[in-house]
C-alpha cells in the first residue's frame, strides 16, 4: 500500500534501550514502531504514523535512554509494506533462520530450520534478546522423544510455538491474552505448515485448557510469570522442563520464586541486559 506518512527516528541506541524504548512508544498507539541494527552496529527506533508526530513528546520519552540523535520528517508517497520488509532483515539464531514473507520462494540456508514471520502487530520476530535466547534454549534443551506436548504461554507471533513444532513436538498449545496475537500466531503457523500440530487459543484465566505438558516456554514479563507460577507448575509434568524469559538480568525475582516452588535451575542465558532461564520441575 502506498501512502503519505510521517516518521521519527531515534538513533545511536544500544540493543536493550532500543527495545525498551520501542515498548514505551508502542503504548502511544502510533501506526508502526520498529527497531533495527544500523550500519555502525548501533540500534535505532523508527516511528511511522499517518498523522503529524509530536516530536517533543517522542524526545521526552527517549530522554529516559541514551541516544545519539532524533530526526523527523515526511516520507511522502512510499510503499510502506515494502519498507517494513526492508527493515525486517533475516535473523540467524543457532539452527533457526527467521525471515519475512518477502523472501518466500527464495533460496534459504539448507542447514537451518526456516521460520517465516510476516510483518505484523504481534510481538516476536526473533530480534529481541529474550526471543533470541528462548530459541537457543529450545534448540539446546528440547527433546522430541521426551517432550511430546508443549505449552507456549504468551505466544505473540507464534514464533516459539512454530520452533517447537519444527523441532519435532507432537502437539503444541500456544496461548495469548491478546486476540490480535492469537490471529497472527494462527496465520504464522499456517504459513509455516505446522498448523496441524499447533493449537493457538485465547487465554485470559491461566487455565491453559487443563492439559499436562512435558515442556513449557513463557516469554512474557517478570510479574505475570510470578503470578502464573502455580498455574504453570500445575500443568507441567514432573521432571518436565520450563523456559522462562522476559525479565532483565538484574531481576532475580522470577528465579527465586520458581526455585522456592520446587524447580531446579539447569541453565541461565544472559544477553544484552535480558535473561532466559531453563528450569526442571522436581516434584508434583
Amino acid at each position: 500500500m502506498t501512502e503519505k506518512v510521517y516518521f521519527c527516528n531515534i538513533t545511536g541506541l544500544n540493543i536493550k534501550d532500543a527495545f525498551d524504548l520501542s515498548d514505551l512508544l508502542v503504548e502511544q498507539e502510533y501506526d508502526a514502531v520498529s527497531c533495527a541494527e544500523d550500519k555502525d552496529k548501533s540500534w535505532f527506533v523508527e516511528i511511522v504514523h499517518s498523522d503529524v508526530l509530536d516530536v517533543a513528546l517522542v524526545k521526552d520519552i527517549a530522554n529516559k535512554f541514551h541516544f545519539a540523535d532524533i530526526e523527523s520528517g515526511i516520507f511522502g508517497e512510499i510503499d510502506w509494506l515494502k519498507r517494513c520488509f526492508e527493515n525486517f532483515r533475516p535473523v540467524t539464531i543457532g539452527r533457526f533462520f527467521i525471515y519475512g514473507s518477502h523472501l518466500r520462494g527464495k533460496t534459504l540456508p539448507i542447514d537451518k530450520i526456516p521460520i517465516e514471520i510476516s510483518a505484523a502487530t504481534a510481538f516476536g520476530s526473533g530480534e529481541h534478546p529474550t526471543t533470541n535466547r528462548c530459541l537457543l534454549a529450545l534448540e539446546t534443551f528440547f527433546d522430541p522423544v521426551r517432550h511430546k506436548r508443549v505449552l507456549d504461554v504468551g505466544c505473540g507471533s507464534g514464533i516459539l510455538s512454530i520452533a517447537c513444532a519444527k523441532l519435532g513436538a507432537s502437539k503444541v498449545a500456544g496461548c495469548d491474552n491478546d486476540m490480535e496475537a492469537v490471529r497472527i500466531a494462527k496465520l504464522n503457523s499456517e504459513i509455516n505448515n505446522v498448523s496441524q500440530r499447533v493449537d493457538i487459543f485465547l487465554n485470559q484465566d491461566d487455565s491453559f485448557r487443563c492439559a499436562k505438558y512435558d515442556f513449557v516456554v513463557a516469554n512474557i514479563l517478570a510479574q505475570p510469570l510470578i503470578a502464573m507460577r502455580d498455574s504453570i507448575a500445575n500443568v507441567l509434568v514432573n521432571k518436565g522442563l520450563l523456559v522462562l524469559s522476559g525479565f532483565t538480568t538484574d531481576d532475580g525475582s522470577v528465579l527465586e520464586r520458581y526455585i522456592a516452588s520446587g524447580f531446579l535451575l539447569l541453565h541461565r542465558y544472559d544477553y544484552h541486559g535480558w535473561s532466559a532461564i531453563v528450569l526442571q520441575k522436581c516434584s508434583d
